[in-house]
């Protein structure tokens, strides 16, 4: 079985911890993987590179749009 939990920190209690093992109650073995959830646009901003990148291609965008325009 696969079950797939997206809960704040603050929601990680001693509650939630008995309900995953009732849940999980005749399995031996249960993996947990836990991630930190990024916002996208910080983490596309989160590098000069990324953010020269991204910026230029606003750039060429709004230039492609003008051109179209005028």
């Amino acid at each position: 079985m696969i079950a797939s939990f997206k809960l704040t920190i603050n929601e990680l209690n001693a509650d939630f911890i008995e309900n995953l093992k009732s849940l999980f109650n005749d399995k031996n073995i249960v993996e947990i993987h836990i991630s930190e959830e990024i916002d996208e646009t910080e983490y596309l901003l989160s590098t000069s590179a990324n953010r020269e990148s991204l910026f230029r291609s606003l750039q060429q965008l709004n230039n492609y749009e003008y051109s179209r325009l005028g």
